[in-house]
């Protein structure tokens, strides 16, 4: 063999291994072993707040990003409708988490949810301003009331004491499809007089639909706790992270 092959072969044996990929050369992290997880999130202000070019904010969704950030997790949010977000987590072909949401037996069945992320304020009311009403009236007064024209949302559920309050009413209240907005441009436009909704989003929609006002009841009960619903595909590890870094408000 020649000098110059002899000293090529040493060479090539002796230099470090520039070509190597990473993660060979050590096992890799947990973390970086955890995946994506797609977190969707509605356009639904103060909870969730959509925008352009960055991260959404809103009050459900702070705590979680917190939460994110403290526990180093991967993750990349969506914004989608809320029955769209249904569809995506009982489907189960992707990881997938819908932000927000109620616990439910059905729900339990279908997916897995993390601690709380957020506990709503007692259900208020958006009321029409001209219309009288005074502020932290019973629940059962103001659906005794013969004058006040009742507007709820189509399908949505304002909990059990309401409902049952509701379902004994002899008037039927008038149904709207639309987003929590339209409801308030319908109050505001004097097709109904008032509408329940949880204290905060009453408060929100007061600020910035002109001719509406925001009241509490008086005998409310608590507001109801929202999670982060997610699919069975999701890793117990990346949800037991998460749950590591989220204060547990239940308690409070």
């Amino acid at each position: 063999m020649s000098l110059w092959r002899r000293l090529i072969i040493v060479g090539l044996l002796s230099a470090p291994a520039a070509f190597a990929q990473p993660q060979t050369s050590a096992a890799p992290s947990t973390q970086e072993a955890l995946p994506v997880i797609e977190l969707h999130v509605q356009d639904r202000p103060p909870y969730y707040l959509p925008r352009v070019g960055e991260e959404p904010g809103g009050l459900v969704v702070e705590p979680l990003r917190r939460a994110l950030r403290a526990a180093a997790l991967p993750y990349r949010f969506e914004t989608t409708p809320a029955l769209r977000q249904l569809l995506l987590i009982e489907d189960g072909a992707h990881k997938v988490c819908g932000v927000g949401w109620f616990q439910n037996p059905e729900r339990l069945a279908k997916g897995r949810f993390s601690r709380a992320l957020y506990q709503d304020q007692p259900l208020g009311l958006l009321v029409r301003a001209a219309h009288g009403w005074r502020d932290a009236q019973r629940m059962k007064d103001a659906l005794a009331d013969p004058g006040a024209r009742l507007l709820v949302k189509t399908g949505f559920s304002y909990g059990a004491e309401f409902g049952r309050l509701l379902a004994e009413r002899r008037v039927p209240p008038a149904g709207a499809t639309g987003e929590v907005t339209v409801l308030a441009r319908m109050l505001a436009a004097d097709r109904a007089d008032w509408t329940p909704l949880a204290f905060e989003e009453a408060q929100w929609l007061a600020e910035r639909q002109p001719g509406v006002r925001a009241l509490r009841f008086s005998d409310a009960p608590a507001g109801n706790l929202r999670y982060l619903y997610c699919n069975k595909a999701v890793p117990t590890e990346w949800l037991r992270r998460l749950d590591a870094a989220l204060p547990d408000i239940s308690r409070f």
